[in-house]
């Protein structure tokens, strides 16, 4: 009979590690295939636009010159992180290499946050928690599929939490090893480094009996990496430039909007506050380092007027803690048993995730094939004009929550960098729905209140004047029914089978609004 529980219990610890496991290889095969798949964009094109010759096959030399100016132009004007140095290099390989190692690195990151919390195959439930907060809970919609943000979030991730691992391991003697990922880590991006450290500094504080060589060496390490990014007149110049004024009203948007993390880790210390037995977690040194590495991330979001990207230690460091304390919670109050509703929703749970990431592979084939066929529209047309059905953000199914990434052909910038890549701006990309290529002031549906647009199948338009000057950004407060926002629109201006000229107006950060509502009405916003 001992024998036989023996067994089962085997099994049941065998299937455990099959899952886990399992769970580790998919998770990173699909990231994998979505990096292979997803095309060059964003960034990625302003970064490569001293490399063009190298990059399109017109000159094999190696592009030193074209690096060295890169280098000094971000230097001077943006910023010098080590992760943008090293992207340079990655623009010089075939796309599926940098791709391979982006999506390899999703998968290395998902496993060392587990091991930060200290989570195992003994842990499925939590573990899937830990899968379905990495999935839903960063700001993957943030071009975190392109190669350059890839290299800036999630190589940093894996380096950040790689320094992190070897800062808690008291078993990690190696002085030499430790300084030189404290440099890398430093040097890599100021909004990991800067969280990491306080976090860091915070343990000891709380902890003195723990500091040690090693542990000194790696702050003073990754305050010399700091420091070669603050030194930088393009970061320098970039920290009045990208600051927000802080206003109530911004600072409680931003935490409304983006940070659920947050909300999530002060619910858990609320309920760990309550029982006695749990009470003495809230205040392990581990806990408050991690707390401190989310609170900083938060801050670094609100005090930015870039977008959620820069809140992205404090998203993952909220769902690290939360779990960290989930975790003791187990530990402390409960038998590990395996009980049918843990069961229930970890299949769940699992399932969710798996149709959720099917149908993301299905959209970066769709995305893919849509960016082949306008570039190759874009070649042909003399002044880039082109008219083609691509997806836009809001009309993804809201399963796959904005990713891989949708705004490739409304994102101004983009438009530019592309321009500027392909033939030096001597044409204009603009990227038409094919639905206005017969356009007209009869075909489409007057919109409500002050403005010039009419909608047709959800897109609007408007005509341009005799002068044919239109504004390329106007902003709008927008009434979508259920919500009302204000929202700024970039213009494009193409000219319809009938000779007419119009612009197609693109509401940017509408993807939630509209999948909850339609464009009712538009009023001028100054």
């Amino acid at each position: 009979m001992i024998k036989f529980v023996q067994h089962l219990n085997y099994d049941k610890n065998n299937y455990a590690q099959i899952f886990f496991w399992g769970a580790v290889f998919v998770f990173t095969l699909i990231h994998i295939i979505i990096y292979v798949l997803m095309p060059y964009t964003c960034d990625d094109y302003w970064y490569m636009i001293p490399l063009r010759e190298y990059c399109m096959g017109i000159d094999s030399t190696f592009p030193s010159e074209a690096l060295w100016e890169c280098w000094l132009d971000h230097y001077q004007n943006d910023n010098i992180r080590l992760s943008n140095i090293v992207f340079t290099f990655t623009l010089l390989l075939p796309k599926i290499i940098p791709s391979i190692l982006s999506g390899l690195f999703v998968g290395v990151m998902l496993w060392q946050s587990a091991k930060l919390v200290g989570i195992s195959w003994r842990n499925p439930l939590l573990f899937v928690l830990l899968l379905f907060g990495v999935s839903f809970l960063l700001p993957w919609y943030e071009q975190m599929f392109t190669q350059c943000f890839a290299l800036n979030y999630v190589w940093a991730t894996v380096l950040t939490l790689a320094l992190a691992l070897v800062f808690w391991n008291k078993h990690t003697k190696n002085i030499s090893i430790s300084i030189l990922l404290g440099v890398i880590v430093g040097a890599w991006h100021e909004g990991f480094s800067v969280p990491l450290l306080v976090g860091f500094i915070t343990y000891l504080a709380l902890n003195r009996r723990e500091i040690n060589r090693q542990r000194i060496a790696i702050i003073c390490a990754m305050i010399v990496g700091l420091l070669w990014l603050i030194s930088a007149p393009g970061l320098q110049a970039n920290v009045g430039y990208k600051t927000n004024t802080l206003q109530l009203s911004v600072v409680l948007g931003k935490l409304i909007k983006y940070h659920v993390p947050l909300f999530i880790l002060l619910l858990s210390v609320l309920v760990a506050a309550t029982k006695k037995e749990t009470r003495k977690q809230i205040i392990d040194p581990i806990f408050l380092s991690f707390v401190s590495i989310c609170v900083t991330g938060v801050l670094l979001n609100i005090i930015t007027n870039v977008g959620a990207r820069t809140g992205w230690m404090g998203y993952l460091f909220g769902i690290i803690a939360t779990l960290y304390l989930c975790k003791n919670f187990k530990e402390q109050r409960y038998n590990y048993g395996k009980s049918i509703l843990k069961r229930i929703l970890i299949i769940i749970i699992s399932l969710f995730l798996l149709i959720h990431y099917i149908v993301v592979v299905y959209y970066a084939v769709k995305v893919k094939n849509e960016v082949e066929y306008v570039l190759g529209q874009y070649e042909k047309s003399p002044d880039g004009l082109v008219f083609a059905d691509v997806t836009y953000d809001y009309q993804a199914l809201p399963l796959v929550w904005k990713k891989p990434y949708f705004e490739i052909f409304t994102y101004d910038l983009v438009m530019y960098w592309k321009d500027k890549y392909y033939n030096d701006c001597a044409k204009q990309m603009r990227v038409i729905p094919t639905c206005l290529h017969n356009a007209d002031k009869e075909i489409g549906e007057k919109v409500k209140g002050d403005n010039p647009f009419f909608i047709y199948h959800g897109f609007l338009y408007a005509p341009i004047d005799s002068s044919g000057n239109y504004e390329k950004m106007s902003y709008y407060e927008i009434d979508f029914g259920c919500t009302i926002k204000v929202l700024k629109c970039s213009n494009f201006a193409f000219t319809s089978t009938n000779g007419e000229n119009f612009y197609f107006s693109f509401p940017q950060r509408a993807t939630v609004h509209r999948w909850i509502g339609e464009i009712e009405e538009m009023n001028r916003c100054e």
